[in-house]
């Protein structure tokens, strides 16, 4: 029965030999290829589960010289490949055939969005727009395969009222098989190490941005062309951290924020704040929002073997490569 079956949206398909969960549109995919890219517009480029969000709240709260409440947060609810996600999520096939979604692509938004845009995405570099490190600015932030793939799980485990859980061992194997959303995660991290010398690329580390997020961000404020003072650098600090952003995202209601009313209707949907991960749960994709995971929260979740495995297919994918990750 339907009631028993996964919903179509919160399952994944195949286009173009990647991976990608249903609320993404092969479409909006093929769109990149002819989207017009703004001089100002700065793109925050990542694998699933690499700080993402908290990128986005980075340089939301640089344009905005600290103050949250300032920040446009238009932008900041979907990938720019993925339908709008404001809207509520079916548990199953037989809850989403009662009230079906809307599929509207977002890239329709972002193309009327008013600039400076902010857009977010999980496309590997060359399903982006043809020279898009030549027309906007990109900012790529990468992070460590074990603590990416236990922040996924970690996600994908706190919908724990949607059918269709996949165990932590096949999503292990589907990720050494290059078989997880998005496409394989080197090839993505690398797509875009290959750019990162470019004017107009700044390629972080999530570890280094946790151990050192003063200059991180100072590089994130430099590169968009924002010269913040040091009163407004602590701001962006304080209100980009953990405890920052809970205060900021829990706090407020569409009622307070009418411009920002999709991004605060996703977000309140779920507060719920869990000390061992440190995430938001994020209803808008099924996801988790994770504001300042801990580097090497993997520990705990890889058997001796698993990691032993991991270990030998991590030598080998990287062999020659001249990248390197930190694992803490």
């Amino acid at each position: 029965m339907a009631a028993n079956e996964p919903a179509f949206i919160n399952q994944s398909h195949e286009y173009k030999g990647f991976m990608y969960p249903n609320i993404v549109l092969d479409s909006s995919i093929d769109a990149m290829q002819t989207f017009e890219v703004r001089p100002d517009d700065v793109w925050i480029c990542t694998y699933p589960k690499s700080g993402t969000h908290w990128m986005m709240e980075i340089v939301g709260l640089v344009l905005s010289r600290g103050v949250p409440e300032k920040i446009d947060r238009s932008l900041n609810t979907s990938t720019i490949e993925m339908i709008n996600t404001a809207q509520k999520f079916p548990k199953n096939r037989e809850e989403e055939l009662k009230n079906p979604m809307d599929m509207s692509p977002f890239i329709d938004v972002v193309a009327k969005a008013t600039s400076p845009r902010v857009i977010i995405t999980h496309l590997a570099h060359q399903l982006l727009p043809p020279k898009l490190e030549e027309r906007g600015k990109v900012i790529y932030v990468a992070r460590n395969p074990k603590d990416c793939l236990n922040s996924l799980y970690n996600m994908m485990m706190a919908e724990e009222d949607v059918v269709g859980m996949i165990a932590w061992e096949t999503l292990l194997e589907s990720f050494l098989k290059d078989k997880t959303s998005c496409g394989p995660w080197l090839d993505h991290n690398h797509g875009f190490w290959k750019i990162r010398n470019k004017e107009n690329v700044l390629f972080l580390f999530y570890e280094n941005m946790k151990k050192d997020p003063v200059t991180s961000i100072r590089l994130v404020a430099t590169h968009i062309g924002v010269d913040l003072t040091e009163e407004e650098l602590q701001n962006v600090v304080e209100h980009s951290s953990f405890k920052g952003m809970k205060k900021t995202y829990t706090t407020k209601t569409t009622e307070e924020k009418d411009t920002n009313r999709d991004f605060y209707k996703v977000v309140n949907a779920f507060s719920f704040m869990n000390k061992g991960f440190k995430y938001f749960l994020y209803r808008a994709v099924g996801n988790v929002l994770l504001i300042a995971g801990v580097s090497g929260q993997w520990k705990n979740r890889f058997t001796v073997a698993q990691n032993e495995m991991f270990d030998q297919w991590f030598k080998e994918k990287t062999a020659g490569l001249d990248i390197t990750y930190q694992f803490e």
